[in-house]
């Protein structure tokens, strides 16, 4: 064929030939075809946010598919004859939202919105497989769907009322059959699925071939033998392995039928290697019943936790046997399965055209596939004595590769291993299959608890672990081998005790759910009514505009920074030839060329910031510092041209990368040093009946925000029209000025909605505005700049990381009277990160009454980037730290935690570490009432008696509180309020920015209230800096309320002008009466400003109040946790919206659980670079992290006489309470301490908490292993 045809949204599109092979359908859907509701994040199929669905004859059966797939690795010369659905193509605003955009909507499952169109695409690829879809299965197969905001819960509410066994209000299953039409690129009628067509055509610097026999693909294999070819299936791994380059030929293994063949006797299962995961684990399934098949059912719940279900539909078996055949190191979970299982491999020859069959270990120790095709995988069927038993450890439940995975199949009489057990574990290096020498020990071995202890040791001495800074450490993989053939051999032992019954078992996830009970205050309407954000429906058809989702302005060029690779060194010399000789290429811009100013942050009334380079001028300060900017025509050109600018350095110098490094060498930014005095605490010490001390470490999260950092700078006859994804406008509108040397008012920002910030886009948007409005300025071209997720996480700042030395003094009845703090922080290349170590201590109290602290705050520095706020920069180093002393001081009574804090809470009357006497406090009634609820009474009990009754598994409950006080921090924020007289619509423009919180929801319900209209009647407008200038950071929660009061007391205005009308005319409908004050030549536009004031409090205006309860349950043998429960009680005043707060509420939360559970930046120690720099290896939480059972309460009756409208800020003060997710956990092991070596001492405080610290912290070892 001379062309590539496929359908989306039902019509037909002939894709040119002039775009590189590599091209993807998300960037042919986005910058071709305009279909902006699609998004693009990773490029690594790990988030999700691409997804659309696929419909396609497949060459075995003619038969149609519909699934969903990750559009950003879906080759786009791979879909000729396929039919594509978009988010655009199933519904929208005009023609009315598919049930599934209207579900997720009603069910409040946005809030930045700029995952929604994948969720929803996913849902629509689902429901095309299984019509009848259970809950079950709802929830298994979201795992590709990362959300930063919600907490998921929402979502899958939403998805679950789909099923037709869901119990969710609302639950409803639909006809999915008519809607997708099938169109066929052939012949434009509804697809029958009839053909699979050969392709060979010449695209942009390669040929694209689709064979359709192996014939045909043999011969041009043949054909191209020394040349450079890639074969391409899923096209998954380029998500993995990104440095592949460009090839002469791209050979499409989609077409070629023989590889589809699958063939089942009743000795073997044949597989042909094209057979993708979704259907591997279909056709498995569908024989796990059938003698000497019965390993199968293992196989199938392995795979289903490979990679994600998007991933699982388009990557096939072969595909990943091949990945580890070129790598060997990739932790296969396929091989793993399919080595212990004894599997073979069909191989096509195509020099000689013939097949042979051969172990698939051959594929890692004899095969040079160079000249042959895997064609088939063959399964034999095992004796009926063979126990198959696999494992995956992963750092989060879904969506990860394992630490280590596991197969083992053992065959067995009684308790006597009859022959060699085959034993095969991936994770541990690049050439460990088998732990062989464990094998040989084992064979015709009787099991006993010494046969055991003694395979245990020698499975854990024989293997070697390669060491990386992104693997877990050596130790804990061959502990943690160890303590799976524990399991294993354990679970042969039928007539094992009670107390080890489930240690063999994996933990089990039931299906989650909600309860959420709240207030409404009816009097007010429509504020304080709960209901989905006004946004929802147009962000979940895919309509809301992000600023990437801009149409391409004419002439418009892309931009790319090149990155310093080295973390500390003097630049001598950058050299831009070879990329300005590249197609394309049209600009090289560095420190050189800029006019103004080469900074982007600055000094004002908000913060006091050291000046950070645009481009590096001389020396570089961390790796990942943009150098300078590469402009081109596209996308794909601009990136390529950055790589290929050749930086020479005079000088590189070791990186400075830990807190503990920079303190041996005195690097401290001492002048920004920060001591907090409270009570006489040198005196308290002499008072006190017990002391303790230690030692608490946090590490740097990432914000994770969905859309990554973009702007785009036009051109135009007086200046320059910017537009920004950021929080904080006035900095990138100064930024921009400044680098061009021009008046403020020669910028003209505009910030749409966002997507995601929390705080990440703070400062460093700034850095892209003024590099793109600089790039315009020269080239006298628009200019967008838009960050991939590498460099977004390699240039952009983190949480910071910290190390606390502490001291507590306390009574004996656990009352604290004293604490002592030393807190170190890593604030990066500037002292910029002081504010956040000073934030730190403002909240250092956070819920508990001690009269005497002495707290020092260490502001460190790194060769890293700046750090940056990340959601609740201050409470959550300070709750991390505050709680944990005060779970070592109940460690040190022997009484659990809980009864300890009680105590400590803060209460009316007490003061605060400021000598403020709080008021209104109700964090007792929260705690107390939280308690009752939650039964935690009750519970404790049956807590206890499970860990009477199990040594390998353990649960703890933990309470946490958290005292949040909320400042209305800077000038305040400012709206106009204007109203069309002909329909008497509104529109409103105000200072804030939308970036999932939910703030022109709130905004328009409270001029709604005020005018006494429907909510239909108002939308609100993106901030824009002419109508709102100097407008301060959108962040620390208050500022949705802040700009709804200001738009409130706009609507005041308006309603006191319009109110002489309303007197005249009483009977006029708002309609009417707006036309009337028009001819009374009354001004129906309005602006107000919220000035933002402290009270009587030197640092707070007042206090939100929270607590929760969270029972975890650990698998003391493999580090691995659950959430098993968690009840939040939260004073939220009267909540402007308790849908909207309690999303805030799920979205801190599980933020939080990432942040103490899973997440961290790993460095390169010896150039600084970031190499956790995608969804490959940095795992935020996926929506089977979430609790099982989660259940919110708002305290009733409780209006805030301190707060906008009675209400209180909710977005971050919950992540705080998180902290007790980990607190759980590591109580769990103690328990479980306590029982295995009869210590009851402390586990020290480490976040990131994962499965590796988890396990470490135990100890375990051959001695204490039981039957």
């Amino acid at each position: 064929m001379a062309d590539v045809r496929c359908f989306i949204n039902g019509k037909e599109h002939i894709v040119p030939l002039t775009l590189p092979a590599t091209t993807t359908l998300n960037e042919y859907l986005r910058e071709t075809v305009g279909l902006k509701g699609t998004k693009v994040m990773c490029h690594e199929a790990g988030c999700g946010c691409c997804a659309v669905t696929v419909t396609h004859a497949t060459p075995e059966s003619d038969r149609l598919e519909t699934y969903s797939v990750q559009s950003c690795v879906t080759p786009l010369y791979a879909v000729d004859g396929w039919q594509i659905n978009t988010i655009e193509g199933i519904g929208s605003q005009k023609k009315g939202l598919h049930p599934i955009q209207e579900r997720v909507a009603k069910f409040n499952g946005t809030q930045c919105g700029y995952c929604t169109p994948g969720v929803v695409m996913n849902m629509y690829g689902l429901l095309h497989q299984k019509p009848k879809i259970t809950a079950q299965e709802v929830e298994d197969n979201f795992d590709g769907n990362i959300c930063r905001c919600t907490g998921y819960r929402p979502i899958l509410d939403a998805m679950k009322s789909f099923a037709n066994d869901g119990n969710i209000p609302g639950c409803e299953a639909i006809d999915i059959e008519d809607l997708n039409k099938n169109l066929c690129p052939k012949t434009g009628e509804t697809c029958q699925g009839k053909c699979t067509r050969r392709l060979d055509v010449q695209v942009n610097g390669a040929r694209w071939y689709r064979p359709v026999t192996l014939a045909e693909l043999g011969k041009l294999m043949t054909d191209y033998k020394d040349k450079k070819i890639r074969p391409v299936f899923g096209n998954t791994s380029t998500g993995i392995y990104k440095k592949g380059g460009l090839c002469d030929a791209y050979f499409d293994m989609r077409g070629v039928k023989e590889l589809y063949s699958f063939e089942a006797t009743s000795t073997t299962i044949r597989l042909g290697a094209a057979t993708t995961l979704t259907h591997v684990i279909e056709r498995l399934k569908a024989h796990q019943e059938k003698p000497g098949f019965s390993y199968l059912s293992e196989v199938c719940k392995h795979l289903k936790v490979v990679a994600n279900v998007m991933v699982r539909n388009t990557a096939c078996i072969g595909g990943n046997l091949m990945v580890k055949y070129w790598h060997h190191e990739f932790p296969s979970d396929v091989f793993t399965l399919l080595e212990c299982a004894g599997a073979n491999l069909e191989i096509y020859d195509t020099a000689s055209g013939q097949k042979s069959i051969t172990p698939i270990l051959d594929l890692l120790t004899k095969l040079k596939m160079g000249d042959k095709v895997l064609t088939a995988i063959i399964l034999p069927s095992l004796a009926d004595n063979v126990h198959y038993k696999s494992f995956k450890v992963t750092p989060r439940w879904q969506n990860a590769h394992a630490y280590v995975n596991a197969a083992f199949g053992i065959p067995v009489d009684g308790l006597t291993i009859k022959g060699r057990p085959s034993l095969v574990l991936g994770g541990i290096s690049a050439n460990t299959i088998h732990a062989t020498k464990t094998e040989d020990f084992l064979a015709n071995k009787t099991l006993s608890i010494g046969v055991i202890k003694e395979a245990f040791a020698l499975i854990r001495d024989e293997l070697k672990p390669t060491e990386s800074p992104l693997e877990t450490s050596a130790k804990y993989r061959k502990d943690l081998a160890g303590g799976l053939l524990y399991k294993v051999l354990l679970g042969l032992h039928k007539s094992r005790g009670s107390k080890v019954w489930s240690g063999p078992n994996d933990l089990h996830r039931p299906l989650s759910s909600g309860i959420q009970t709240f207030q409404e205050m009816s009097h007010e309407f429509p504020l304080k009514r709960a209901g989905p954000k006004m946004d929802a429906a147009v962000q979940a058809s895919g309509e809301a505009v992000y600023v990437n989702d801009m149409p391409k302005v004419q002439n418009e060029l892309y931009a790319a920074f090149t990155l310093a690779d080295v973390a500390s060194a003097t630049i001598e010399s950058l050299d831009a030839s070879e990329a300005l000789k590249l197609p394309g290429v049209t600009h090289f811009l560095s420190a050189k060329d800029i006019i103004g100013e080469n900074h982007y942050k600055f000094g004002g009334n908000l913060f006091d910031m050291p000046q950070h380079e645009v481009f590096a001028s001389k020396e570089v300060y961390y790796n990942g510092q943009p150098l300078c900017l590469i402009l081109a025509e596209t996308q794909s050109a601009a990136n390529e041209g950055a790589k290929r600018v050749k930086v020479t350095y005079s000088e590189i110098r070791p990186p400075v990368l830990t807190i503990e490094e920079s303190l041996a060498k005195d690097m401290e930014f001492k002048h920004v040093r920060k001591t907090v005095v409270v009570g006489e605490p040198d005196e308290a010490w002499s008072t006190v009946d017990h002391t303790v001390e230690g030692t608490i470490r946090m590490g740097s999260q990432y914000h994770f925000y969905m859309e990554t950092q973009v702007s785009l700078a036009v051109p135009s006859e007086d200046g320059i029209d910017l537009y920004s994804s950021t929080q904080y406008s006035d900095m990138c509108h100064h930024a921009a000025a400044q680098i061009i040397g021009k008046p403020f008012n020669y910028i003209n920002i505009t910030v749409p909605r966002i997507g995601g910030g929390f705080g990440g886009k703070s400062f460093d948007p700034a850095l892209l505005s003024s590099a793109a409005t600089l790039a315009a300025y020269i080239s006298d071209r628009p200019v967008r700049l838009n960050l991939d997720l590498n460099s977004n996480i390699r240039i952009c700042g983190k949480r910071p990381p910290f190390v606390a030395k502490y001291k507590a003094g306390f009574n004996n009845d656990g009352a604290v009277q004293v604490v002592d703090i030393d807190f170190a922080s890593d604030i990066g290349f500037t002292d910029q990160g002081h504010i956040l170590t000073i934030d730190a201590a403002t909240y250092m109290d956070m819920s508990y009454f001690v009269p005497n602290w002495h707290w020092v705050g260490r502001s460190m520095k790194t060769n890293k980037k700046s750090v940056q706020p990340v959601r609740a920069p201050g409470a959550v180093p300070s709750a991390l730290i505050i709680e944990s002393i005060m779970e070592h001081v109940a460690k040190a009574l022997d009484k659990h935690p809980m009864r300890i804090k009680e105590i400590n809470l803060y209460q009316n009357g007490h003061k605060d570490i400021y000598g403020h006497i709080l008021q209104n406090c109700t964090l007792k009634e929260v705690w107390q009432r939280l308690k009752d609820v939650a039964e935690i009474e009750g519970r404790l009990k049956q807590v206890d008696n499970f860990n009477r009754e199990n040594t390998w598994k353990k649960r703890a409950i933990s309470m946490t509180a958290c005292k949040h006080g909320i400042q209305f921090y800077g000038p305040g924020f400012g709206a106009t309020v204007s109203i069309f007289c002909r329909d008497g619509s509104v529109a409103i423009t105000q200072g804030g920015v939308e970036m999932g919180q939910g703030l022109y929801t709130k905004v328009a319900q409270g001029v709604a209230y005020v005018l006494g209209i429907s909510l239909d009647n108002i939308k609100v407008r993106p901030m824009q800096g002419i109508s709102s200038p100097n407008s301060s950071i959108t962040g620390a929660s208050v500022v949705s309320e802040s700009s709804m009061q200001a738009a409130i007391k706009a609507a005041e205005i308006l309603k006191e002008r319009m109110r002489p009308i309303r007197e005249k005319f009483p009977d006029a409908n708002w309609k009417e009466l707006c036309m009337k004050c028009d001819a009374n030549k009354i001004d129906l536009s309005a602006r107000s400003f919220n000035k933002h004031e402290l009270f009587d409090h030197p640092v707070f205006n007042y206090n939100t109040y929270a607590a929760a309860a969270t029972e975890t349950e650990v698998d003391i043998l493999t580090g691995e946790s659950q959430i098993r429960r968690v009840d939040i009680m939260a004073d939220y005043g009267e909540s402007l919206n308790p849908v909207i707060d309690i999303g805030q509420t799920e979205g801190a939360f599980v933020m939080g659980l990432g942040n103490f559970l899973i997440e961290d930046t790993k460095f390169d120690m010896e150039t600084g670079r970031i190499l956790s720099d995608g969804t490959w290896n940095y795992k935020p939480p996926t929506s089977k992290d979430i609790p099982i059972d989660w259940r919110i309460h708002l305290l009733p009756n409780t209006p805030n006489p301190s707060g906008i409208r009675s209400s209180k800020a909710c977005g971050e003060p919950p992540i705080s309470l998180s902290t007790g997710v980990l607190l759980a956990n590591k109580l769990a092991l103690e328990y479980a301490r306590q029982e295995l070596f009869g210590k009851k001492d402390f586990i020290p405080v480490d976040a990131p908490f994962t499965p590796e610290k988890a396990h470490q912290s135990v100890g375990i070892n051959e001695s204490i292993l039981m039957m």
